[in-house]
């Protein structure tokens, strides 16, 4: 639920709270059927995002189910018709049991405790409306601030971060938006920040993928590198890119346009090349190679350098 807004407040902070102490739902048949609005998948889709507000419910399993049409010529279908359009399952993040790894130092208590707690929406062939099935009985409270800590973060936070993260903040900004300090003299028994479990790790792993994603114009590593290489010659860079298929020694350097200027002001007499453990990501080849980096640079300019990647 949103907390209260005050004028003081950041635009785009998160300001995002969570009840604490709620009581679960009780009902008096196991499981409990009802019928929700709509007709389409989508609107089944529209349910799972409201039961997922505070439960994070993990997906399951969909199942589909093509009606057959029966010509007037063809006799009719034996056995069982089916019941049901569609089907989706969708069960508690609890759902499961826990297998440590062997010798594992991890203290962290594993989210997986044996709940069966789940739902199901289907789409029902002869009255074509949406029914749900939901066994609702936990072995554990959802709504207790140990559950909190222990479970993950709703999608509405989730989505949240990722939009920080796409506007290009980093974790000092996100940090600050998510220090407002009227919701830190909130009673926790009675409310508590969805943000305060938010940490670097998390908006380190957003800012890495998403780096990876735009990074990798195509699965094949030497075919990302040809895209790449044409992209930033035709916008007037220079590029070497010697070897464009497979192979164990590949190179591949560019410079912008400034660069080269510098370089040809600056650097005709004397160049450096330096060179940094680890200055690019190592994650490009599934074979466990690695590629290294260099700078070439004139001396008496440490700010304007070319780049170049490989493995020799």
């Amino acid at each position: 639920m949103a907390a209260p807004d005050i004028s003081s407040s950041i635009p785009n902070a998160l300001r995002l709270v969570r009840r604490m102490g709620g009581t679960p739902p009780s009902f008096s048949d196991y499981p409990h059927s009802f019928s929700i609005p709509g007709h389409t998948l989508d609107d089944a889709h529209a349910f799972v995002k409201a039961m997922q507000a505070t439960v994070l419910w993990i997906h399951q399993k969909t199942t589909r189910n093509d009606l057959d049409t029966v010509t007037p010529d063809q006799p009719k279908p034996i056995g069982q018709r089916t019941e049901h359009l569609f089907k989706i399952e969708y069960r508690c993040p609890c759902y499961g049991h826990h297998e440590p790894t062997p010798n594992s130092q991890k203290k962290v208590k594993s989210r997986k405790i044996g709940c069966t707690a789940r739902f199901t929406v289907s789409h029902h062939v002869l009255t074509k409306s949406l029914r749900v099935v939901w066994w609702w009985d936990h072995n554990h409270n959802p709504y207790s601030h140990e559950d909190m800590a222990m479970q993950r973060r709703p999608h509405v936070v989730n989505q949240w971060l990722n939009k920080q993260v796409v506007a290009g903040l980093g974790w000092h900004a996100i940090e600050k938006l998510l220090s407002c300090p009227d919701l830190f003299q909130l009673d926790e028994s009675v409310a508590v920040r969805e943000g305060c479990y938010i940490r670097y790790d998390h908006v380190r792993h957003l800012i890495r993928k998403r780096i990876k994603v735009l990074s990798k114009k195509h699965d094949n590593v030497f075919s990302s590198l040809r895209i790449w290489n044409s992209d930033l010659a035709s916008q007037g860079w220079n590029t070497f890119l010697p070897f464009q298929e497979s192979s164990d020694d590949w190179l591949f350097a560019f410079q912008c346009p400034w660069q080269k200027e510098m370089m040809i002001t600056y650097g005709t007499g004397m160049l450096m090349v330096d060179a940094t453990h680890n200055s690019v990501s190592n994650y490009c080849f599934s074979d466990g190679r690695k590629g290294s980096g260099c700078w070439q640079r004139p001396p008496c300019l440490l700010g304007f350098y070319s780049f170049g990647i490989g493995i020799w």
